[in-house]
């Protein structure tokens, strides 16, 4: 069943009240967090819990949100869209969450935004692709991660200063890659810059080399890629068999556990878009703030991390996210979707580990663009990536 008809089970009124009396009968504030816990997305969703949970736990202790305690229902999506809209169905009706934050996973938000937006409760969304924010058609909206837009941004900038002018891409079929995909073609066109290629690739496909021989054809001088982490993986082996041996630029998916641990060798030269505050030039350490995090969580959880504790970072928007919001309640007492709504739109500048976050009436992305760096996906050494030469 697809999301658009589960929509239609469910009015817009019935969900509205439903809402509304979560509120009137919640002895606890309620965040209903739906994230993938397994499939490809299954290392973010593991972060998000292990940065949610201790972080509340301080929280509640000092008072929660109103004098409310904050209780999180944690649902794992699976990485599939179906699942997630089911878990807010499940969230709302019969758990009457105060608010819902998660689906790190673009296509997973995308599935999920609209009932919640429908149901007026807060959604604090991590997928980073452009449409998943529109002050105006998804008003309750709103995010604490870099945006598909500016990580473009970020990399065409970049090439351009390369005067790489022959661009050719390779992205996933999924929302994330066709986002990712749309928002390069926008910022190439404002340099009056066409792909000379565009190759795309099926998720589970384990040798792209035909993608690559096409490629190879096409005389790229850079080549941008966009999907999740394993299936990167996958596309850098494949590279690797055919000699492609041009600048490849992509986005965070290349910081997943999946390109670390799956690309070897192949991927040593491929960069992408990062937390400029979880990355290292050879000169220059990592902020003292993000290393003091590293070990906080290290010390948490270090019998279950892996040595490199590469996809740590994915905690980081999480902490920030949570503190940002139970201050802006605090502050301003709202309890209900729309009071909650309104005072993150007028709440004033969070400074969190990764970036300083604002949010208006019309600014529902919290993300500084200027804290975005370039880094190379391999070669990480305590969560911390090493910036491309010369990148942001």
């Amino acid at each position: 069943m697809g999301w658009k008809h589960a929509l239609r089970l469910v009015s817009s009124a019935t969900l509205i009240s439903l809402a509304q009396l979560s509120v009137a009968c919640a002895g606890d504030f309620v965040i209903g967090v739906i994230n993938p816990m397994t499939g490809p997305g299954a290392d973010m969703g593991t972060w998000a819990r292990r940065a949610l949970e201790p972080v509340v736990t301080e929280l509640n202790a000092h008072g929660g949100i109103n004098g409310m305690q904050i209780k999180l229902i944690f649902r794992d999506d699976e990485s599939n869209p179906q699942k997630a809209v089911a878990a807010v169905y499940e969230l709302i009706q019969r758990q009457r969450v105060n608010m819902i934050m998660g689906a790190h996973l673009t296509h997973v938000a995308a599935a999920i935004s609209p009932i919640i937006n429908q149901a007026k409760v807060p959604f604090i969304v991590f997928g980073t692709g452009a449409a998943l924010i529109d002050p105006v058609k998804l008003p309750y909206s709103f995010r604490f991660n870099m945006t598909t837009a500016e990580e473009a941004s970020v990399l065409v900038s970049y090439a351009e200063k390369n005067g790489w002018s022959q661009p050719a891409f390779l992205v996933d079929p999924t929302a994330y890659g066709q986002s990712g995909e749309k928002m390069l073609n926008l910022e190439l066109a404002k340099r009056n810059v066409k792909p000379v290629a565009a190759e795309t690739f099926s998720m589970g496909d384990t040798d792209m080399t035909g993608q690559f021989i096409a490629l190879q054809k096409a005389s790229p001088n850079v080549l941008f890629v966009w999907g999740l982490g394993t299936m990167l993986a996958q596309a850098a082996r494949s590279a690797d068999r055919v000699a492609f041996d041009k600048p490849v630029l992509g986005s965070i998916g290349l910081h997943q556990e999946g390109f670390v641990e799956l690309a070897g060798s192949a991927g040593k030269k491929w960069a992408g878009t990062f937390f400029r505050a979880f990355t290292r030039s050879e000169n220059e350490p990592a902020p003292e703030r993000t290393r003091a995090f590293v070990d906080k969580i290290a010390g948490l959880y270090g019998s279950q991390l892996n040595k490199s504790m590469s996809t740590i970072m994915s905690a980081a928007p999480w902490d920030d996210a949570i503190r940002d919001i139970v201050e802006t309640l605090n502050r301003s007492g709202a309890k209900t979707g729309d009071e909650i709504k309104a005072a993150l739109e007028s709440a004033p500048p969070f400074h969190g580990i990764l970036t300083t976050y604002t949010f208006g009436p019309q600014k529902h992305d919290g993300y500084d663009e200027r804290d975005i760096a370039i880094a190379y996906g391999l070669g990480v050494e305590r969560a911390i990536r090493l910036r491309v030469p010369e990148a942001p």
